[in-house]
């Protein structure tokens, strides 16, 4: 048996099929949709704001932002203690 023996074949005949190039027309159209509508999304929303909206002050702070006094949450809550595992080495002694 020959070992120099390479297959050379066409890039269509190796792949069993065409490549069309159809998946980066679309995603260059998809880009550019999605850039083209968030920026037109962020335009209008820049033109649509009152006076009022352009400046915010730091020291306004929410009402929501502040600590309740009390929560639910089990996360505030201490963890029991945990017992060491016992083994063949514990046991030994």
């Amino acid at each position: 048996m020959d070992d120099n023996t390479e297959v050379h074949s066409e890039t269509d005949a190796a792949r069993a099929g065409s490549t069309p190039n159809i998946v980066r027309w679309v995603l260059a159209i998809s880009m550019l949709a999605a850039i083209v509508l968030l920026s037109i999304i962020w335009i209008t929303g820049a033109a649509t704001q009152d006076a009022s909206e352009s400046q915010v002050s730091v020291d306004a702070a929410p009402a929501s932002s502040a600590a309740p006094a009390s929560s639910d949450s089990m996360v505030s809550e201490p963890a029991p203690a945990m017992k060491a595992p016992v083994t063949e080495a514990t046991n030994a002694n």
